[in-house]
């Protein structure tokens, strides 16, 4: 008995959002250039924004003097000019501005030198955050209770997701939707020299933890989670309310030829349950980077910096400026804030009656060497890379290792070679530099594929200062992994108070 032939149907088309497709741009040459009015036109530009409210290419007022405002260190009393001392643009906070180029001003400054006129903050890291001083449309409307009743103590992950219905915050959908966090996991030192713990639901969850409490996550899709992380492509702000929602809009800030037209300048899921204060830093965490072209531009800068060595504000040369725009874990120091190292505690995972037992996947397994004062170069090639064939080298070496080595190099997928690498060899000239490059290649792999945050480097702290405490044959192996790490980042960090030592192999007092 059958039932016919199978139909089949046609590829599936682009999804639309058809309600208000006319009333955006959709060209990403639309944009407006914001100039401080104290440089010269050839070089002052601090800020370039994305204007795609509008189809021939728009700007919300009020987003665009915020974010001048955030960058110029909390200022919501600046106004915009369209020719350097010109008249003020006035306009309601809803209104469009075209595309083009403005100035910004501050009152209360001179403009006649760099030194005079207001200065720029150079990035998140050394943005303060300002505390009962949101700007008013960013501040919750009074008949709306921040107050999140369905809240897990022991899951705010499944807190977020019962809050906000199982649904992406942006697209409505349910499959694929996962948590997110507002304040990124990455700046942890930002958010508690800030205090921003003060926002968090769960007042007992311990202040290392607080990233994780149901205030600061949201759900999304997981295809809107990278945009929204890793390209800073669109932040929730506030715009012109409703039928009676929400007011907060997905807005872009990069040009996207799938995400522009269905979601910008779309309500959000309600976000009222998530505090403006998170979403705002949220928003200026996404603005900051743009602020890198302004420092890179080979000329001296006023800004506003948190330095143990200048006073702020002050003039940072063009090469100073320039390293406000390396990320901070590969700065070699600029004043800028320090990641602390983990303190362990009796309570933490992997710490049991004073003894370590979580292992980092690099480290060396109980078979690799006895003890660190007989572990060798070969040995410690084939615990920190055991992919490279390094077997014929411990051999050549007649170390105790070569036995361990030998076993540890795959035999099935790849041969063995008949003749071993002599650069591996002690004798060989060459063996300290293969053996860096070793190092280094392993370390940027570990970076891109596993680890893109540098996760280990905090896990490298957290054993330091758990094995600073012990003494066992079996810990000596996890000296050896942190020892040769500390050799690694001697090499990329020179700033870390752990990387000292020249010998890898000499364990801390």
């Amino acid at each position: 008995m059958s039932l016919g032939i199978v139909s089949t149907r046609p590829p599936q088309r682009i999804p639309e959002h058809l309600d208000g497709a006319d009333t955006i741009s959709y060209n990403p040459s639309h944009r407006i250039e914001f100039k401080h009015p104290a440089y010269p036109d050839n070089c002052n530009t601090f800020l370039v924004l994305a204007a795609f409210d509008h189809p021939n290419g728009g700007l919300h007022y009020s987003t665009a003097l915020i974010a001048c405002g955030v960058v110029a260190g909390n200022r919501w009393d600046g106004y915009f000019t369209a020719t350097r001392g010109g008249p003020t643009l006035s306009l309601l906070d809803d209104e469009l501005i075209p595309c083009g180029q403005l100035y910004f001003y501050l009152p209360g400054y001179s403009y006649d030198r760099i030194q005079d006129s207001y200065p720029i903050t150079p990035s998140f890291s050394h943005w303060t955050f300002p505390h009962n001083n949101l700007p008013v449309n960013w501040r919750l409307p009074p008949d709306v209770s921040p107050h999140n009743g369905q809240v897990s103590r022991s899951n705010a992950s499944l807190s977020a997701t019962i809050r906000d219905g199982e649904q992406c915050r942006v697209s409505g959908r349910k499959e694929q939707s996962r948590v997110a966090h507002v304040v990124p996991v990455e700046e942890d030192v930002w958010f508690h020299a800030n205090e921003m713990s003060r926002y968090i639901f769960d007042i007992q969850r311990r202040s290392r933890a607080a990233f994780t409490d149901v205030n600061n996550l949201m759900l999304l899709r997981s295809d809107l989670h990278t945009p929204f992380d890793t390209a800073k492509k669109f932040v929730f702000v506030p715009k012109k309310p409703e039928r009676n929602l929400s007011n907060m809009v997905t807005h872009l800030l990069s040009s996207s030829a799938e995400y522009g037209p269905l979601y910008h300048n779309t309500l959000a899921y309600s976000l009222d349950l998530i505090p403006r204060p998170y979403l705002f830093a949220r928003f200026a965490w996404a603005i900051f980077p743009l602020v890198e072209p302004f420092l890179l531009h080979q000329k001296p800068r006023l800004l506003t910096t948190i330095s143990k060595e200048q006073v702020s504000p002050h003039v940072y040369s063009p090469e100073e400026c320039r390293d406000f725009t390396i990320p901070r874990n590969n700065r070699s120091g600029t004043g800028g804030l320090k990641k602390r190292p983990r303190q362990p505690t009796a309570g933490d995972e992997g710490v049991v009656d004073g003894e370590c037992t979580k292992r980092l996947k690099f480290l060396p397994t109980e078979s690799s060497f006895s003890d660190v004062e007989h572990a060798t170069e070969p040995a410690l090639k084939c615990a920190l890379f055991p992919s490279e064939d390094h077997a014929s080298s411990a051999a050549t070496h007649g170390t105790p290792e070569a036995e361990t080595c030998v076993t540890s190099v795959p035999t099935n997928p790849v041969a063995a070679p008949e003749h071993s690498d002599p650069s591996l060899h002690d004798d060989a000239p060459s063996d300290r530099d293969h053996f860096s490059e070793l190092r280094e290649r392993g370390l940027q792999n570990e970076r891109q594929k596993s680890d893109p945050n540098d996760g280990w480097i905090e896990e490298v702290d957290w054993a330091i200062e758990v094995l600073k405490h012990e003494h066992s044959a079996r810990d000596m192996q996890a000296w050896a992994y942190v020892d040769e790490a500390r050799r690694i980042l001697g090499e990329v960090d020179e700033s870390r108070e752990w990387v000292k030592d020249e010998d890898p192999l000499v364990p801390y007092p």
